[in-house]
């Protein structure tokens, strides 16, 4: 009996003495995961928690540490880029719109005392054309915030993409003609069935021929077949373009443009939204963006 209880003792001082230990080596584990996280968190470092010791639920502890501090920073690095670029944003807009006004309220001092009655129309003429010039770039902040802000989201119906598509580039006749541009369309009718807002749709598609309108060197090109639509178009100036970024916000490919560089960008959400995925490639000069629904 006195042999079975001092072995059952000693088993259960062995069983202490490892729980003891372990306890030990967590409580150091824990304390060494502390201190590295302190650090991280307030040392703006990239680095990740590593743990010395063998303990696997220390381990763990730590794996899901790095795990949340991964994704913080990466949200951190998305806070730190949007706020550069609205920063920027605001600077470009803010440079945009003074020009104009700017403008207007030179030529308005020169009215005041014009008497020469062809020099007051001349003068009339420039500020109707920079009044023109701001209204458009307060549209485009406009129609960005709109599309961001989801506005339209409830009013959706079925249209054929290709009819409407269609109808958008009658909507540029003129401006392809003043651009001696013949528009070379390859779009079957019916096409495909998306239901849509059909005043986003159009913007969504307008936007495209827009920007093509100003920055072609010649030709443009449309086509759609199996739910992809594709506009095409030589361009100038093609070292200044980076199509990485043509669809982010404020992007514009020629500083000092009468734009704010949103419509590309507002395609862009327009088309996700639609449940669409935009791209855009250049090769040799010629610009190729495509809508894949």
């Amino acid at each position: 009996m006195n042999v079975a209880a001092i072995i059952a003792g000693s088993v259960l001082s062995v069983i202490l003495a490892v729980l003891a230990f372990k306890l030990i080596v967590i409580k150091l584990g824990l304390r060494e995961v502390e201190e590295q996280l302190q650090r991280l968190v307030h040392g703006g470092t990239n680095k990740l928690i590593t743990v010395s010791g063998g303990d696997a639920s220390v381990k763990k502890l730590a794996s899901g540490l790095n795990t949340q501090l991964s994704a913080l920073r990466e949200k951190e690095l998305i806070y730190v880029d949007g706020d550069k670029e609205v920063k920027t944003a605001l600077a470009n807009a803010a440079h945009d719109l003074r020009t104009p006004l700017t403008a207007i309220s030179g030529y308005l001092d020169l009215l005041e005392n014009e008497t020469d009655e062809e020099k007051r129309e001349r003068y009339l003429a420039v500020i109707r054309e920079r009044t023109a010039a701001l209204s458009k770039l307060s549209g485009e902040l406009f129609s960005y915030s709109v599309a961001a802000d989801n506005f339209r989201k409830k009013c959706l119906e079925p249209y054929d993409a290709g009819l409407v598509l269609k109808e958008c580039i009658a909507d540029y006749y003129e401006a392809f003609c003043t651009r001696n541009i013949t528009p070379e369309i390859d779009v079957a009718v019916p096409s495909f069935i998306i239901k849509a807002d059909k005043t986003e749709l159009m913007r969504m598609f307008s936007n495209i021929i827009s920007n093509a309108l100003k920055y072609a060197a010649g030709g443009f090109k449309v086509g759609l077949e199996n739910k992809k639509i594709t506009f095409g178009n030589y361009v100038e100036g093609v070292d200044s373009i980076d199509v990485n970024r043509l669809f982010d916000r404020f992007y514009t490919v020629r500083n000092g443009s009468a734009s704010t560089g949103l419509g590309l960008s507002i395609t862009k959400i327009i088309c996700e939204r639609l449940g669409g995925k935009v791209s855009a490639s250049l090769d040799n000069n010629y610009l190729e963006i495509s809508l894949q629904f």
